[in-house]
């Protein structure tokens, strides 16, 4: 009698979870907050942006380098334009995390992580501002479960100054 109580116990902790995934939507685990920084030099503008990712407490994302090749990585897309040339994206290490269903150490991203771009905008653009576009992709899970990737869209408007 005990084992069966201990079994209903288990599987309803574990349908409680579910359901509690099920009502979170992928895209909205993570939110991204662009800050831009604007430095002028002879060859034109340099454009150092963080992507600064709150991730929602208990959930974490893969990094963009996944311990394990099977996982989705955190990737940063900038969508390609005429007007600045992608110079760098560097990603924060990863926090090297043991959950209860895995085995090994996770490369993961924990409540903040932060991706830094810079760009180069072109000599002859003049206008005072222009709008960034691109995606996040990512995949967000908890302890017990994984949410599917998701490729989260950004928009961000830049000023020159």
């Amino acid at each position: 009698m005990i084992k069966k109580i201990i079994a209903l116990s288990i599987s309803l902790i574990f349908l409680s979870t579910a359901l509690y995934a099920q009502n979170v939507k992928p895209e909205d685990v993570v939110n991204i907050n662009p800050v831009t920084k604007v430095k002028h030099t002879k060859n034109g503008t340099e454009l150092n942006i963080n992507f600064i990712l709150s991730i929602k407490d208990s959930w974490h994302i893969n990094a963009n380098k996944p311990s394990d090749p099977s996982l989705t990585p955190t990737v940063l897309k900038i969508d390609s334009s005429a007007i600045f040339t992608v110079k760098e994206i560097t990603y924060p290490p990863a926090q090297m995390v043991k959950l209860q269903f895995s085995e090994n150490e996770l490369a993961l991203y924990e409540q903040e992580a932060v991706i830094n771009v810079v760009l180069g905008v072109e000599k002859n653009f003049k206008k005072k501002s222009f709008t960034l576009t691109g995606q996040l992709q990512y995949q967000p899970c908890n302890d017990q479960t994984c949410l599917f990737p998701v490729s989260k869209p950004f928009k961000v408007e830049v000023k020159l100054k």
